[in-house]
């Protein structure tokens, strides 16, 4: 019920927002006259550029153009050997819409659904940066500063093991987008998140299909987090970053007949990003404590990460190979090789799953963004 009220709440700001005459601005390519290339490598990918306008709070001391508030990213996902009962096309899409009233932007992630589940607002955010302290502050429902976007800027279809695990009864993963304020603020070479959550979105990313988990949950006590992550080397050429991460809260959780209880969590994470010509590698590493995972006072470790090598053989295209562990208790594994490459505003991509001591599967998808010039996404 909380998040309902959340969300009609701050959907009703979007709108008067978007109602104001001649201050709502288009979206991101049109508004500055850019092409997709100007933020994205292969879409939804951003470059360093986009990662620049994005933490800018999608503002350019520019003039702006147009009049365009929203755009539609479509995608079509084949399985080669789809789980039973699943379709092998299964199409999916999402609205993104944006628009400024004075210093306060406004915007919204609208899943249109997929496999079989309903439509949602998965992220619905304002936010103001401040360009003399370099601070950008949202407030509504954001994802968690991750390194690598769950929701926004996939560069495969297999998700990042221990972004979305579930530890015990805790159904609160890493990737599931948080209602509350974060606040960015970089210092010279070190970047700084924080975030304060007091709800996260309950649905399935992307509009997908709910899976049942028999359980209702909660915060009964704000999820805190910090984030810092400190560039070593930055050229033109070569980039070496390297960072860290810690959060805690206390989750509500009721299975169906029984009683509630109180699960006490703590996450820490390091992670480090070099790339060095057309090499990209990237890798994380989390480990987790739960002080009741299941209601019975059972204390629950975990821990996960991946690495990750990608090459560009021309900037819009792509060849990479991930390995990807996690223990909560029970150890997964599975090594994922994919390519993708855009053809603005279309990206298309293709994956082989490898793991253990099974057959591997093989997947693609179609993206495609239009109208074909609002895709600063």
């Amino acid at each position: 019920m909380s998040n309902r009220v959340l969300t009609a709440a701050l959907a009703l700001a979007f709108v008067a927002l978007l109602c104001a005459p001649a201050r709502a601005i288009p979206i991101f390519a049109q508004r500055y006259h850019f092409r997709c290339g100007q933020c994205h490598s292969v879409l939804p990918e951003l470059n360093a550029f986009g990662n620049y306008f994005r933490n800018h709070g999608y503002r350019l001391p520019l003039p702006a153009h147009g009049t365009t508030i929203a755009a539609i990213r479509y995608q079509m996902e084949y399985d080669k050997q789809p789980a039973p009962n699943n379709p092998r096309f299964v199409p999916g899409g999402i609205l993104l819409a944006n628009a400024d009233v004075g210093a306060i932007t406004g915007f919204l992630h609208y899943t249109l659904g997929a496999g079989g589940g309903p439509s949602a607002a998965y992220l619905l955010f304002f936010s103001n940066y401040n360009q003399h302290t370099e601070s950008l502050y949202r407030v509504g429902l954001y994802e968690l500063p991750l390194l690598q976007s769950p929701g926004q800027r996939l560069d495969d279809l297999q998700q990042y093991g221990y972004y979305g695990a579930h530890v015990g009864l805790n159904n609160l993963p890493l990737s599931s987008p948080r209602w509350g304020l974060q606040a960015d603020r970089t210092f010279g070479k070190l970047h700084v998140y924080t975030t304060a959550s007091i709800a996260s979105f309950q649905g399935a990313p992307y509009g997908g299909k709910p899976v049942p988990t028999g359980e209702r949950s909660w915060m009964s006590f704000p999820e805190l987090s910090a984030w810092l992550r400190y560039t070593l080397v930055d050229t033109s050429k070569s980039g070496l970053e390297i960072g860290g991460s810690a959060l805690g809260g206390t989750l509500g959780i009721q299975p169906t007949g029984r009683l509630p209880f109180a699960d006490l969590y703590t996450r820490y994470g390091l992670l480090g990003h070099a790339r060095y010509g057309d090499l990209d590698l990237q890798a994380e590493q989390w480990y987790g404590v739960d002080h009741d995972s299941d209601g019975f006072l059972t204390n629950q470790h975990s821990s996960g990460g991946y690495a990750r090598l990608k090459y560009y053989p021309i900037p819009h295209a792509y060849l990479g190979i991930r390995y990807d562990a996690y223990q909560n208790p029970f150890i997964n594994r599975d090594v994922v090789y994919y390519g993708a490459v855009q053809i603005a505003p279309f990206r298309i991509l293709a994956q082989e799953v490898q793991q253990p001591a099974q057959h591997p599967y093989f997947s693609a998808a179609l993206t495609v963004a239009f109208p074909g010039s609002l895709t600063g996404y």
